[in-house]
C-alpha cells in the first residue's frame, strides 16, 4: 500500500528513490496508527529537513474531529526532542495538548523523528483550519527558536486571529506599561487582552493604520474610525481594571510617535 500510495502521488522515478529509502524505516506503532498515504504525506515533509536539528510542522483536522480537536505533527532530522521543551510553548498559545505520540524512522542509517500530538482548542472559537494553520505553524516556530517570547501573548494567534508578529506589537506595548510603574503584572495583562480579543484586533489594526508605510486607505480617517470603534467597545467591557488597561494600550498606541516594525530585514 505504502509502494502504490508512493507512485501515486509522487510519480515513478521519485517513488523508485523513496521507496527504496523508506520501505522498512517505519516502526510497528506508526503502521497501526496512519494509512500508507499519510505516510507518504510524512516522508515528503521530513525529505523537506535539509540538515540536522531541521524541523517541518503540519497542523491538521483528523477525519471525524470533534469541534476544537486538532493534531499536530512535529518532524525533526537528527536528535529527539524533549517534551520539556515543546509543552510549553503550545500551552502558552492557549492550547491543552491531550496527548502525544513520538515515531522514530530510520532510514538508510539516518535517523528521524515525527512527534504527533493531540491538541484541543477553545470549539467557542470561530476559526477554520484554512485560516489558523499557517498563524499558528509560523508562531509555534518563533517561540519554539526564540524568535518571539513563549508566553501568553502567543494564545491571541489562537483567540483572536493575530500573527505572532502582530502579537508582539501588543507584547512590547505591555512592556512598556510595566516600566512605567503598571501594578498588573505581564500575566495579568496577557489574560485582559485574551478575554477581550476583539479589542485586541482593534488596537492591532490602529497600529497599523497609522504607522504602515504600505497603508492603502486614509490614514487619519480609519485612525479615528478605529480608535471610536474601541472607545464603544470599551463600553462592554464590565472588569473595571480591564477597562484600565485596556484604554492605557489605547493611550500608548495614540502617543507613539514612530516604529521600526515594519522593518523586517536582517539589515
Amino acid at each position: 500500500e505504502f509502494a502504490d500510495a508512493l507512485l501515486d502521488q509522487c510519480g515513478e522515478e521519485l517513488s523508485a528513490r523513496l521507496g527504496k529509502k523508506y520501505a522498512d524505516a517505519f516502526p510497528e506503532a506508526y503502521k497501526e496508527d496512519f494509512a500508507a498515504r499519510t505516510g507518504v504525506i510524512d516522508v515528503r515533509q521530513l525529505e523537506s529537513l535539509e540538515e540536522d536539528g531541521g524541523v517541518a510542522l503540519n497542523l491538521y483536522e483528523p477525519h471525524a474531529a470533534a469541534a476544537g480537536e486538532r493534531r499536530f505533527k512535529i518532524y525533526r532530522r537528527g536528535g529527539s526532542i524533549s517534551l520539556s521543551t515543546v509543552l510549553p510553548v503550545l500551552q502558552r498559545m492557549g492550547i491543552e495538548v491531550v496527548d502525544e505520540r513520538p515515531y522514530e524512522i530510520e532510514a538508510l542509517g539516518s535517523s528521524m523523528w515525527v512527534y504527533d500530538f493531540g491538541l484541543r482548542l477553545d470549539s467557542g472559537l470561530a476559526f477554520e483550519l484554512g485560516s489558523l494553520k499557517q498563524r499558528f505553524q509560523d508562531a509555534f516556530l518563533a517561540a519554539w527558536s526564540g524568535a518571539a517570547e513563549a508566553d501568553g501573548f502567543n494564545a491571541l494567534v489562537v483567540a483572536a486571529g493575530l500573527t505572532w508578529r502582530e502579537a508582539m506589537v501588543l507584547r512590547a506595548y505591555a512592556r512598556y506599561l510595566r516600566q512605567t510603574g503598571s501594578a498588573f503584572s505581564q500575566t495579568y495583562l496577557e489574560s485582559c487582552l485574551v478575554a477581550n480579543v476583539p479589542i485586541a484586533r482593534l488596537l492591532v489594526q490602529l497600529f497599523e493604520a497609522r504607522f504602515d508605510p504600505a497603508y492603502p486607505g486614509d490614514r487619519e480617517t480609519q485612525s479615528e474610525f478605529l480608535r471610536s470603534e474601541i472607545e464603544s467597545a470599551l463600553e462592554s467591557v464590565a472588569s473595571l481594571d480591564n477597562d484600565r488597561i485596556l484604554r492605557s494600550f489605547l493611550a500608548l498606541i495614540g502617543a507613539t510617535l514612530r516604529t521600526n516594525y515594519f522593518q523586517t530585514g536582517a539589515d
